[in-house]
C-alpha cells in the first residue's frame, strides 16, 4: 500500500502542480466567467444592418397590398420596435419590478409595492432582481427607440397579379444589382399574397397565407421586419374585411402577463424554472468533466511512459498491479480538484443571487459518490488503452467505445431532465458506465426518483466497477511490455485469457 501511494501522489504532483494545469483549471474559468458578460452584452448591443431597396408585392387578395406597404414605411418598423420593446418590459415586470413600479408611481400601493417586492427574500432590496430585469428593459427601449438611423427604407413595389412574372421577380433577388442601378432599386424580397388571405374561400376554415422571398444571405433580423410587417397588414385588412374593431379584438384576446413566484421557506422570489431545467446539464457537465479530464491525464502519462520505457524500470520496483492501481488514485485526486473547482464555483453562484436551496446535500452526496465510481470505470478502460498502444494516436481508435460512454446521456439530458421517470430512462439508469450520468440528470431534475433507485444505481456501479478493474488489470499487466501493432479488440480479450 505504501508504494501504491507513492505512486498515486507522483501522479497527482506531475499533473496538479504544473503551469499547464494551473492554467486550465483556474485561468481559463476566470476569463470565461468575465467573458460571458462581454459576450451577452456585446449580443444584446448588435444591431441590424441598414438596408435600402425595394420590396415587390403580388397581392392576389386584392385587399391587403395598403396595408403591406403603409407596414413597410420607417414609422410603422419603429413603433414595431416599440412594442416589442413593451413586451419586454412586461416580462421584466410580471415579477419585483411590477411592484416596484407600482411603488415608484406613487398612491395608495406605494409602500406596500416595494414591501412585497422584497419580503422574505435574502438579500434583495429594491435594486435587486425585478429592478434590474426593470431597467434592463429600459436600457433596451433606449436602444431600440435611438436606432431611426438604422431603420431599414424598404420602397414597395406593387405587381399586377394577372400579369407579373413570380419566377422572374425571383431571378432578380439573386442577380447582381446592374451597372448603374440604385440601391433603392435593388430587389431585396418578393412577397407573394394568397387569394383568400384576407376572406376565407368558399367552404374553407382556414384563411390563406402569404410567400416570402428574399436575397441570399439577408440578415434574419431584416426578414422578421418585411415578414412581421406583412403579417400585421394581413391581420388588419381581415378585421376590416368582416367589420371587426381591432382595438376591442385585442383586448379581449390579451390577457396580461401574471408574476410569477416560487414560495420557498424563506419566503417568495422570482420564479428560477429556468434555471433548474439547466440544473441537471450542470451536473453532468460537471460530472463529465471532472471524469474526462483526470482519466484523460492517465491515459497521457501511461503512453509516455511505456514509449519512453520509464515503465521498464518502474516494474522492476512494483507490480503492474500496484502500479496501475497508484496511476488511477492519483489522476482521481486531479479530476477531485477539478470537480471541487467547478463545483464550487457554480454553487457559489447560486448562493450570490440566493439560489443555494435548488441543490441539495443529497445531490452532492451522490454526485461525489458517482464520480468515484464513474471514474473508476472510465479510468480502467482508459489506463488499459495506455497500456495497450505505443503512440497517442493510436489510442483514437479504442477510446470511441469510451466516448460514446460519454456522449450518449450529454445528447439525452434534455429529454432525460423533461421526462425522468421514462421506462427507457429508468433503464439506463442501471446501465454501466453511463448510469451515473443519467441518474444524476434524473436526480436534479423536476421529478427525481426514489431514492431506492440511485442507491441501487450505486449498488450496481460498484460491481460494475470490479469488473472493469478486473479486465483492465489483466490487459494492463500483459500489454505494458508489448510494443509494434496496436491490438484490435480480439487481441485485447487473447491478453486476459493470456493474464
Amino acid at each position: 500500500m505504501n508504494r501504491i501511494l507513492q505512486i498515486a501522489k507522483r501522479e497527482f504532483m506531475s499533473t496538479a502542480m504544473t503551469k499547464a494545469f494551473i492554467i486550465g483549471a483556474f485561468v481559463i474559468p476566470g476569463v470565461c466567467f468575465l467573458a460571458i458578460p462581454l459576450i451577452i452584452r456585446l449580443t444584446m448591443a448588435a444591431e441590424a444592418p441598414k438596408v435600402v431597396g425595394t420590396v415587390a408585392i403580388i397581392d392576389r387578395s386584392g385587399a391587403a397590398a395598403d396595408g403591406v406597404i403603409e407596414s413597410l414605411t420607417p414609422e410603422a418598423i419603429s413603433a414595431r420596435r416599440g412594442d416589442e420593446v413593451g413586451r419586454i418590459q412586461e416580462a421584466a415586470l410580471a415579477g419585483e419590478g411590477q411592484e416596484l413600479l407600482e411603488g415608484q408611481d406613487g398612491g395608495d400601493g406605494a409602500g406596500a409595492g416595494t414591501e412585497d417586492a422584497t419580503d422574505g427574500v435574502p438579500g434583495t432590496s429594491p435594486g435587486g432582481d425585478g429592478a434590474r430585469s426593470l431597467q434592463q428593459a429600459m436600457r433596451m427601449a433606449d436602444r431600440v427607440q435611438g436606432l431611426s438611423d438604422k431603420i431599414p427604407e424598404f420602397t414597395p413595389l406593387v405587381l399586377d397579379p394577372a400579369s407579373a412574372d413570380e419566377e422572374a421577380q425571383k431571378q432578380r433577388l439573386w442577380e447582381s444589382p446592374g451597372e448603374g442601378e440604385s440601391a433603392s432599386s435593388q430587389l431585396l424580397a418578393l412577397v407573394v399574397i394568397d387569394a383568400d388571405a384576407v376572406r376565407r374561400g368558399e367552404g374553407q376554415e382556414q384563411f390563406g397565407t402569404f410567400s416570402l422571398f428574399h436575397r441570399p444571405r439577408m440578415d434574419d433580423r431584416i426578414v422578421d421586419e418585411i415578414r412581421d410587417g406583412v403579417r400585421g397588414a394581413i391581420r388588419e385588412a381581415r378585421y376590416a374585411a368582416y367589420g371587426q374593431d381591432p382595438a376591442w379584438l385585442e383586448a379581449l384576446t390579451t390577457v396580461r402577463r401574471p408574476a410569477v413566484r416560487e414560495v420557498t421557506q424563506e419566503g417568495e422570489r422570482s420564479s428560477a424554472s429556468g434555471l433548474a431545467m439547466m440544473l441537471p446539464l450542470g451536473f453532468m457537465i460537471l460530472l463529465m468533466l471532472s471524469v474526462m479530464i483526470g482519466s484523460q491525464y492517465l491515459l497521457t502519462t501511461t503512453i509516455e511512459e511505456k514509449s519512453s520505457r520509464v515503465v521498464e524500470v518502474l516494474l522492476s520496483a512494483v507490480s503492474p498491479m500496484q502500479l496501475m492501481t497508484g496511476k488511477v488514485l492519483g489522476q482521481m485526486l486531479v479530476g477531485g480538484v477539478i470537480l471541487l473547482i467547478y463545483g464550487g464555483l457554480g454553487f457559489g453562484a447560486l448562493a450570490a443571487f440566493a439560489l443555494a436551496d435548488l441543490v441539495s446535500p443529497v445531490q452532492v452526496a451522490f454526485l461525489v459518490a458517482f464520480f468515484l465510481l464513474t471514474y473508476t470505470m472510465m479510468a480502467s478502460m482508459t489506463a488499459s488503452v495506455g497500456a495497450a498502444v505505443n503512440e497517442l494516436r493510436e489510442a483514437q481508435s479504442l477510446q470511441g467505445p469510451i466516448m460514446m460512454a460519454v456522449m450518449i446521456p450529454y445528447f439525452l439530458w434534455l429529454p432525460l431532465s423533461r421526462d425522468p421517470n421514462a421506462v427507457w430512462a429508468q433503464v439506463l439508469s442501471f446501465v454501466p458506465p453511463i448510469s451515473p450520468f443519467v441518474m444524476m440528470i434524473r436526480m436534479t431534475s423536476s421529478d427525481p426518483p426514489a431514492m431506492w433507485q440511485p442507491l441501487l444505481a450505486v449498488a450496481i456501479n460498484a460491481v460494475a466497477c470490479y469488473g472493469f478493474l478486473w479486465f483492465a488489470a489483466k490487459v494492463f499487466r500483459v500489454g505494458l511490455l508489448m510494443y509494434g501493432k496496436p491490438p484490435n479488440l480480439a487481441t485485447l480479450i487473447k491478453w486476459v485469457r493470456m493474464a
